[in-house]
């Protein structure tokens, strides 16, 4: 029975106009921010840089086929996040939007069996869109690389394995977010809204706040799932970038710790949406 959901919904999901124009969007931002613009900033320093600018030849270092996995999880956190969230977001509001929930869930295969099938949806939605962001990162890289003359020996196997893996994981928490957020508010442009604002300035300014009254609050930030997805992202490494949106410095936490919490989180947000779809009354 989840399979057949499974089926129906991945149906219904690749024919949704908005998903496709959302990854396109991602990815055009992606290559275009991160290549095209880094690029066009890198060959045309300024006459006399000031005084902390960026080190242009890092730029340029940092576009190379060697730093494929730092640069595309550079703004996985930030930029990159918020369109996995709209994918999770579009995946169930529109459902709402259309009225469509009603008839779904008071027909066969069950209520359950459409949220897992859902789900599965998405998470493989999301390794679409992870995989298609390295494969667009590594031709522009390639490209940029042959213009410099550079090296286009490309990472290790096993750390593109390990990229790949890392930004599944957090896409997937923050597409499944943006279900959670849908699923309960029963549409798709107040749940955006309140994503983005939490993902890009709640966490961070709640408790950029409250860890100076003590440890105790750092620690209870070290719980929570944006800081550990940066946590997650910074222990790649970083990159040069001419947009100040990426983080720095050494990560707080292990990585391992930053997978735990991510996975924790994840799997407790579908349980609540689960719960939810489970015993609200849609009649």
């Amino acid at each position: 029975m989840i399979f057949a959901a499974f089926r129906a919904e991945w149906f219904k999901l690749v024919r949704r106009p908005s998903i496709w124009v959302t990854i396109g969007l991602l990815l055009a931002l992606t290559v275009g921010i991160g290549y095209v613009l880094t690029y066009l900033v890198a060959i045309h320093p300024p006459a006399t840089p000031g005084q902390g600018g960026p080190d242009f030849a890092a730029l340029r270092r940092g576009m190379y086929p060697a730093s494929l996995v730092r640069k595309a999880l550079s703004n996985v956190t930030t930029l990159d996040g918020v369109f996995a969230l709209i994918l999770g977001v579009l995946a169930q509001g529109s459902e709402y939007t259309w009225g469509t929930v009603k008839t779904a869930q008071t027909q066969l295969p069950g209520r359950l069996a459409i949220v897992f099938g859902q789900l599965a949806s998405i998470s493989l939605l999301v390794l679409v869109a992870v995989l298609s962001i390295f494969l667009s990162d590594a031709v522009a890289s390639y490209l940029i690389a042959l213009a410099d003359g550079a090296s286009t020996t490309p990472p290790a196997s096993v750390d593109v394995i390990k990229g790949v893996g890392a930004m599944a994981l957090i896409f997937e928490f923050l597409a499944i977010l943006g279900c959670f957020l849908a699923t309960i508010l029963k549409q798709s442009a107040v749940a955006i809204g309140i994503g983005v604002g939490y993902v890009l300035v709640v966490e961070g300014l709640l408790f950029g706040l409250l860890v100076r009254l003590g440890d105790a609050f750092k620690t209870v930030h070290d719980l929570f799932p944006v800081a550990n997805a940066s946590y997650l992202n910074q222990s790649f490494g970083q990159v040069g970038s001419v947009v100040s949106i990426t983080n720095s410095g050494a990560p707080e936490v292990s990585a391992a710790h930053a997978v735990i919490v991510l996975v924790i989180w994840t799997i407790g947000i579908n349980a609540i949406s689960a719960g939810v779809v489970r015993h609200r009354d849609v009649t």
